[in-house]
């Protein structure tokens, strides 16, 4: 059986006193200690997830502007283009209008070129008729004379301007 000594009893007693002791001096503050790491792991991981919740936000947010930024870069890009079709048509129209008035205004100097030959032809017509037909006629014509000859001889060639 059994058998119960002083030595045993203390020896129990010591067990007990120790475990109480262990308790007190090293369970609690572990037990504290354990307690303590457990609640910052799961606010680490806490704050990883809401970490990683803004990423997400972020990469939504950042995903929308860089959507954004490429839209208005087309719209811009679709505007200058816009633009540069309507300046280079005005351009071109303008081209054109200086070229039309360059075109008239030398037709005009043509005009009044071919006017002032005309002129000089008839004044020199004029000059060697009243020459050639005082020759011919061996006298001197006067040349308010000869005006009037030359003009009636265009009157009746229908030239008269």
């Amino acid at each position: 059986m059994i058998n119960i000594n002083l030595t045993t009893v203390f020896t129990i007693l010591n067990f007990v006193f120790l475990i109480y002791i262990l308790k007190a001096i090293l369970f609690k503050p572990l037990t504290k200690f354990l307690d303590d790491r457990a609640k910052t792991i799961e606010e680490s991981l806490r704050l990883a997830e809401e970490n990683r919740q803004r990423a997400e936000d972020m990469k939504t947010e950042h995903d929308q502007i860089i959507m954004e930024a490429r839209t208005k870069a087309s719209e811009i890009i679709d505007s200058a283009m816009v633009n540069a079709s309507k300046e280079s048509r005005e351009v071109l129209a303008e081209a054109r209008e200086k070229a039309q008035v360059t075109v008239d205004s030398a037709k005009e100097e043509i005009m009044m070129e071919a006017e002032r030959i005309k002129q000089d032809l008839r004044r020199e017509v004029a000059a060697m008729s009243v020459s050639l037909a005082g020759k011919v006629l061996s006298r001197e014509i006067r040349e308010e004379d000869h005006k009037e000859l030359i003009s009636k001889s265009l009157d009746v060639m229908g030239h008269r301007n």
